[in-house]
């Protein structure tokens, strides 16, 4: 697998949302992950020489659809979109839940229910690459605000997230990292990597953190149980 990803920043004056462009030659296939906006992708795309065939939505919030009808328009891509918010997502083509794993021109998606931050939010698996795109469910440092769901769905969804491979790599909707740091950074070696990263990807690289890095410094993948979480500030 050749698999190739490309962060664009999105929505970068109020959001710092993250569209993701992935690209595996040896399939031919070009996915775009949350089209926040549709602008910087027309422009990365153009770039790349780079023809999405489907766009994959994570959730149905205004940020994380922005551009479907755009590149829908311009490219013919089909919009693959959670089952539960199918009838909110613009564009929408395809709907898909943890029972319908994707097969894309031979590369396997798995879909993970995931609400919390939405009644109906998914993450898309590549677990033979390793990836997880996590949309608005889990951030660096921190997690999605509880918009349409409860506490306890949250935290069964991260659960979920964190029975995964240590090494699978985090791909989240948006860079919050810096707004999520504690308040008393530790100087640890492992702690300093993991602040490179933030700034590697600050600076528009691919620098993904990894779940065991997550469960190491995220105090909502810590928490063990419901009662921790719920009293996590």
């Amino acid at each position: 697998m050749s698999l190739e990803i490309i962060p664009i920043f999105c929505n970068e004056k109020n959001m710092a949302n993250y569209a993701y462009i992935i690209h595996e030659p040896s399939l031919s296939l070009t996915l775009v992950i949350d089209a926040a906006e549709a602008n910087p992708l027309f422009a990365a795309l153009d770039r790349l020489q780079l023809k999405p065939d489907y766009i994959l939505t994570t959730h149905h919030h205004f940020d994380h659809v922005g551009g479907n009808l755009s590149l829908k328009k311009r490219f013919g891509a089909k919009i693959i979109a959670p089952e539960k918010e199918f009838s909110h997502v613009p564009g929408a083509d395809i709907a898909v839940s943890e029972t319908q794993p994707l097969n894309l021109k031979g590369l396997e998606i798995k879909v993970i229910d995931a609400p919390g931050h939405t009644a109906g939010h998914i993450l898309y698996h590549l677990p033979e690459a390793q990836k997880l795109f996590t949309g608005d469910v889990l951030f660096n440092l921190c997690i999605g605000g509880l918009f349409e769901g409860t506490p306890t769905q949250m935290f069964n969804s991260l659960q979920k997230v964190k029975r995964l491979p240590d090494n699978t790599e985090i791909f989240p909707g948006h860079e919050y990292t810096r707004a999520c740091l504690p308040p008393q950074i530790k100087e640890t070696p492992e702690f300093t990597a993991y602040l490179n990263k933030m700034r590697q990807r600050e600076n528009g690289q691919l620098a993904p953190a990894t779940l065991a890095e997550e469960k190491m410094f995220n105090p909502y993948l810590r928490a063990e149980t419901l009662a921790d979480f719920i009293n996590e500030p």
